[in-house]
């Protein structure tokens, strides 16, 4: 029986969503652990796959997961209250649905979409100190935000923006599609959020992206046609590595329809 999950986490205290050996705490660990406790089941018959593998550090609103179990779960709610009553508090099942029984959490997916928040006030927010980049002592141009991120939207090869994966025997297509890339000015108390929706996403290409983004806002050095300058020439050169992880969120994963039902 084929079961798909919704999660929302704070990736503060995990390294990363990915299952790690000698006791390293991850998300996909926690929610083994309570699967394992609920359903009876081992780690490998679970086989847990997520749409993606979220940094240290990188948070979730929408990150969603696919499990098998032997028998089947007759009450999804009742299952999902167990599950919250299990889990650690920085780590909440939002949704439990039965998809199709083929369903495969990330191959499936079509689009997904990842929010970065800054926050540009003076004296930071320390309610935000963990899920806003604090940009205050040199504020981004708001404009040139937007003008960079016009460079990355469409069909274009990412290599520029993506770090070598940790798995040096994989090979992956470098040509990805944006179709939107918005900065949007929260009102009223001093955020930007940088809203990115894509078919898929390199290694660290989001945070890259948002990196190059703020130094072509805020320094003299680098101007948002240089990031097209980038993209044409497949190198990043001497650009800033990627964004700190704490202000980045995996926000919504799109699958077909037919297969979630």
């Amino acid at each position: 029986h084929t079961y798909a999950l919704t999660l929302a986490y704070d990736g503060e205290n995990y390294l990363g969503f990915q299952y790690q050996p000698r006791d390293a705490k991850t998300v996909q660990g926690e929610v083994e652990k309570a699967l394992t406790k609920i359903t009876g089941e081992d780690r490998d018959f679970l086989g847990i796959q997520a749409s993606g593998r979220t940094d240290a550090g990188v948070h979730a609103r929408g990150q969603v997961l696919h499990f098998y179990a032997r028998r089947p779960i007759e009450d999804l709610a009742r299952f999902q209250r167990s599950m919250n009553g299990v889990l650690p508090r920085d780590v909440r099942v939002m949704k439990a649905i039965r998809p199709h029984p083929a369903f495969h959490a990330r191959f499936h997916a079509v689009r997904k979409t990842y929010h970065y928040y800054l926050d540009t006030r003076l004296t930071m927010d320390p309610f935000l100190r963990r899920h806003a980049l604090h940009v205050g002592w040199n504020p981004p141009d708001v404009e040139k935000l937007r003008r960079g991120a016009e460079c990355f939207v469409g069909t274009r090869d990412f290599s520029a923006f993506s770090n070598k994966p940790r798995d040096k025997t994989l090979v992956r297509d470098p040509v990805r599609t944006i179709y939107r890339f918005d900065v949007n000015e929260l009102k009223g108390d001093g955020l930007l959020r940088l809203e990115v929706e894509g078919n898929g996403f390199m290694y660290k290409q989001v945070r890259n992206m948002v990196g190059a983004m703020i130094t072509a806002a805020t320094s003299k050095k680098m101007q948002p046609a240089d990031i097209a300058a980038m993209l044409e020439g497949k190198d990043r050169g001497v650009a800033p590595m990627g964004a700190p992880a704490h202000g980045l969120f995996l926000h919504d994963v799109v699958y077909p329809r037919e297969l979630l039902e």
